[in-house]
């Protein structure tokens, strides 16, 4: 968050746009409903299955956008609408793992819950005006890190206390709460390469929903899962299942069906 946050008015040098409160609340809004979805995305992760939490999650995020767009009358051509279905069938495709233990129950509700706010998040993105270019992601970015920061110091547990010395101590280091946490090392390479890419896709995105619908564009974005077993499979040796094979195979007919509708 600091690394995209530090990034992002770079951003403005491809495209400055025109500054207003009405996108600058866009965008702001859109960062609240981004930090949510990651929240209970993550906290999903570490409660129940990846394969509960995801699906659900990765589904509902581009399941939204499409409905708010048929909502108000905006119908995808015959090619569209197929590749908007291969596109929900692969996410759900790739995302589903099985094994592993936990709460099916709070998987769900959790993954539910931040596939939600990412569809929320990704349908306020696509209502800023054309003129004001790429500052939304300035205020998208700086809100979503104030309420990381503020939930990080609300969640700070109190130091233990620790019964009286009788000789004087060297004082423990201080420990900084999560948003304040300091990479080092290799770490911090990483970092900064996730968070230059992150302000890269999300710069992106915003250009998208700027000239399309919201309901095709966050079909299309929302494939990254896809390209995350790739990954997996060609640098961290893990295998893939045929269901996400055939995942694979969706995700592309969708992706070149949008392209081609």
């Amino acid at each position: 968050m600091y690394v995209s946050l530090a990034l992002s008015p770079v951003v403005l040098l491809v495209d400055p746009g025109r500054w207003s409160v009405r996108d600058s609340a866009i965008g702001a809004v859109a960062g609240l409903a981004m930090m949510t979805g990651l929240v209970q995305l993550y906290r999903g992760y570490t409660v129940a299955r990846m394969g509960i939490v995801a699906p659900s999650s990765s589904v509902l995020a581009a399941t939204v956008p499409v409905l708010v767009d048929l909502s108000r009358g905006v119908r995808p051509g015959g090619l569209a609408a197929l590749g908007i279905l291969a596109g929900l069938a692969a996410l759900a495709l790739t995302g589903f793992v099985p094994g592993g233990s936990g709460s099916v129950r709070l998987g769900v509700a959790l993954g539910v819950g931040s596939g939600l706010a990412f569809g929320v998040a990704f349908t306020v993105m696509g209502e800023a005006s054309a003129e004001a270019g790429l500052t939304p992601i300035v205020t998208q970015r700086a809100a979503g890190l104030a309420m990381l920061s503020v939930a990080g110091l609300v969640t700070r547990r109190p130091a233990a206390r620790r019964p009286a010395a009788r000789r004087p101590v060297a004082p423990a280091p201080t420990r900084l709460p999560a948003p304040f946490f300091t990479p080092r090392g290799p770490t911090l390479a990483w970092t900064l390469a996730a968070g230059a890419i992150g302000i890269c896709a999300l710069s992106s995105m915003q250009l998208a929903l700027r000239d399309g619908d919201s309901g095709v564009v966050s079909v299309a974005a929302s494939q990254f899962g896809t390209a995350t077993v790739l990954l997996s499979v060609a640098f961290n040796g893990e295998r893939m299942r045929w269901w996400q094979a055939l995942g694979v195979a969706s995700s592309a007919i969708g992706v070149a069906l949008l392209a081609l509708g």
